[in-house]
Protein backbone atom coordinates (compact mmCIF):
# COMPACT_ATOMS: atom_id res chain seq x y z
CA UNK A 1 0.00 0.00 0.00
CA UNK A 2 1.33 3.45 -0.87
CA UNK A 3 -0.87 5.42 1.55
CA UNK A 4 0.96 7.61 4.00
CA UNK A 5 -0.56 9.31 7.02
CA UNK A 6 1.31 10.89 9.94
CA UNK A 7 1.91 8.42 12.73
CA UNK A 8 -0.22 10.47 15.11
CA UNK A 9 -3.18 9.93 12.77
CA UNK A 10 -2.39 6.21 12.42
CA UNK A 11 -2.18 5.95 16.22
CA UNK A 12 -5.50 7.76 16.70
CA UNK A 13 -7.17 5.51 14.10
CA UNK A 14 -5.69 2.38 15.73
CA UNK A 15 -6.95 3.50 19.14
CA UNK A 16 -10.47 4.04 17.74
CA UNK A 17 -10.40 0.69 15.95
CA UNK A 18 -9.16 -1.18 19.03
CA UNK A 19 -11.87 0.31 21.22
CA UNK A 20 -14.54 -0.49 18.62
CA UNK A 21 -13.27 -4.06 18.28
CA UNK A 22 -13.43 -4.50 22.05
CA UNK A 23 -16.83 -2.84 22.32
CA UNK A 24 -15.44 0.04 24.39
CA UNK A 25 -16.70 3.61 24.23
CA UNK A 26 -13.79 5.93 23.48
CA UNK A 27 -15.68 9.22 23.29
CA UNK A 28 -14.42 11.93 25.61
CA UNK A 29 -11.35 9.89 26.61
CA UNK A 30 -9.78 9.90 23.16
CA UNK A 31 -7.80 13.13 23.56
CA UNK A 32 -6.58 12.25 27.07
CA UNK A 33 -5.37 8.86 25.85
CA UNK A 34 -3.61 10.42 22.85
CA UNK A 35 -1.86 12.88 25.16
CA UNK A 36 -0.44 9.99 27.16
CA UNK A 37 1.72 9.11 24.13
CA UNK A 38 3.48 12.44 24.67
CA UNK A 39 4.55 11.47 28.19
CA UNK A 40 5.78 7.90 27.80
CA UNK A 41 8.48 7.28 30.38
CA UNK A 42 11.78 5.73 29.31
CA UNK A 43 12.85 2.48 30.94
CA UNK A 44 14.91 3.13 34.11
CA UNK A 45 18.25 2.14 32.56
CA UNK A 46 17.95 4.40 29.51
CA UNK A 47 19.48 7.59 30.95
CA UNK A 48 22.62 5.92 32.43
CA UNK A 49 23.01 3.72 29.35
CA UNK A 50 22.93 6.71 26.99
CA UNK A 51 25.44 8.54 29.20
CA UNK A 52 27.92 5.67 28.72
CA UNK A 53 27.73 5.81 24.91
CA UNK A 54 30.19 7.92 22.97
CA UNK A 55 29.43 9.54 19.64
CA UNK A 56 26.28 10.95 18.12
CA UNK A 57 22.96 9.83 19.52
CA UNK A 58 19.87 10.13 17.37
CA UNK A 59 16.32 8.91 17.07
CA UNK A 60 15.09 7.58 13.72
CA UNK A 61 11.39 7.09 14.13
CA UNK A 62 8.19 6.27 12.29
CA UNK A 63 6.66 8.78 14.69
CA UNK A 64 5.48 12.10 13.33
CA UNK A 65 6.98 15.36 14.66
CA UNK A 66 3.78 16.25 16.53
CA UNK A 67 4.33 13.12 18.66
CA UNK A 68 8.13 12.98 18.70
CA UNK A 69 8.96 16.56 19.67
CA UNK A 70 6.87 16.70 22.86
CA UNK A 71 7.80 13.13 23.76
CA UNK A 72 11.54 13.86 23.57
CA UNK A 73 11.09 17.18 25.39
CA UNK A 74 9.07 15.53 28.18
CA UNK A 75 11.61 12.71 28.53
CA UNK A 76 14.41 15.23 29.19
CA UNK A 77 16.74 13.00 27.15
CA UNK A 78 19.17 14.74 24.79
CA UNK A 79 19.90 13.67 21.22
CA UNK A 80 22.00 15.09 18.43
CA UNK A 81 19.12 14.56 16.02
CA UNK A 82 15.50 13.46 16.07
CA UNK A 83 14.62 12.19 12.61
CA UNK A 84 11.09 11.40 11.47
CA UNK A 85 9.95 9.46 8.43
CA UNK A 86 7.40 12.23 7.99
CA UNK A 87 9.72 14.18 5.71
CA UNK A 88 9.95 11.15 3.37
CA UNK A 89 6.29 10.12 3.71
CA UNK A 90 7.24 6.45 3.90
CA UNK A 91 7.64 4.14 6.88
CA UNK A 92 10.39 1.87 8.09
CA UNK A 93 11.54 -0.67 7.13
CA UNK A 94 11.86 1.07 3.74
CA UNK A 95 15.59 1.47 2.98
CA UNK A 96 15.10 5.17 2.20
CA UNK A 97 14.36 5.76 5.88
CA UNK A 98 17.67 4.26 7.04
CA UNK A 99 19.41 6.27 4.30
CA UNK A 100 17.89 9.39 5.88
CA UNK A 101 20.00 8.74 8.99
CA UNK A 102 23.18 8.42 6.91
CA UNK A 103 22.48 11.67 5.07
CA UNK A 104 21.35 13.76 8.02
CA UNK A 105 23.97 12.52 10.48
CA UNK A 106 26.82 12.59 7.97
CA UNK A 107 28.01 9.16 9.10
CA UNK A 108 28.65 6.20 6.75
CA UNK A 109 26.20 3.36 7.29
CA UNK A 110 29.05 1.02 8.26
CA UNK A 111 29.74 3.26 11.28
CA UNK A 112 26.17 3.48 12.54
CA UNK A 113 25.08 1.31 15.44
CA UNK A 114 21.32 0.96 15.24
CA UNK A 115 19.35 0.07 18.36
CA UNK A 116 15.71 -0.99 18.35
CA UNK A 117 13.27 -2.87 20.53
CA UNK A 118 11.30 -3.85 17.42
CA UNK A 119 12.72 -6.90 15.67
CA UNK A 120 11.26 -5.95 12.28
CA UNK A 121 12.96 -2.54 12.56
CA UNK A 122 16.27 -4.03 13.69
CA UNK A 123 16.22 -6.43 10.76
CA UNK A 124 15.26 -3.68 8.32
CA UNK A 125 18.28 -1.71 9.53
CA UNK A 126 20.47 -4.82 9.26
CA UNK A 127 19.34 -5.41 5.67
CA UNK A 128 20.30 -1.81 4.93
CA UNK A 129 23.81 -2.35 6.29
CA UNK A 130 23.81 -0.99 9.85
CA UNK A 131 25.35 -2.80 12.81
CA UNK A 132 22.27 -3.72 14.79
CA UNK A 133 21.52 -4.21 18.47
CA UNK A 134 18.07 -5.59 19.21
CA UNK A 135 16.75 -4.85 22.68
CA UNK A 136 14.73 -8.02 23.22
CA UNK A 137 13.22 -7.48 26.66
CA UNK A 138 10.82 -10.44 26.42
CA UNK A 139 13.10 -13.10 24.92
CA UNK A 140 11.06 -13.28 21.72
CA UNK A 141 12.39 -15.30 18.78
CA UNK A 142 14.00 -13.42 15.90
CA UNK A 143 11.55 -12.70 13.09
CA UNK A 144 12.09 -15.01 10.12
CA UNK A 145 13.07 -12.31 7.63
CA UNK A 146 16.43 -13.67 6.47
CA UNK A 147 18.58 -11.45 8.66
CA UNK A 148 19.77 -11.54 12.25
CA UNK A 149 20.77 -8.71 14.58
CA UNK A 150 24.46 -8.42 15.42
CA UNK A 151 23.56 -8.69 19.10
CA UNK A 152 20.51 -9.19 21.29
CA UNK A 153 20.33 -7.54 24.70
CA UNK A 154 17.71 -7.74 27.45
CA UNK A 155 18.00 -3.99 28.08
CA UNK A 156 20.12 -0.98 27.17
CA UNK A 157 22.29 -1.54 30.24
CA UNK A 158 24.85 -3.70 28.45
CA UNK A 159 24.90 -1.81 25.16
CA UNK A 160 28.10 0.16 25.81
CA UNK A 161 29.92 -3.04 26.85
CA UNK A 162 28.65 -4.84 23.74
CA UNK A 163 29.79 -2.03 21.43
CA UNK A 164 33.28 -1.95 22.99
CA UNK A 165 33.83 -5.70 22.43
Amino acid sequence: MQRYAPFSQVTREALAYSCAALGLQLGEHEQALMEEYLRLAPFPEVRPALARLAGKKAILSNGSPDLLEPLVRNSRLHFDAVLSVDELRIYKPAPQVYELAVRRLGVPKERIGFVSSNCWDALGAKSYGFTVYWINRTGAPVDALGFAPDAQLESLSGLADEILR
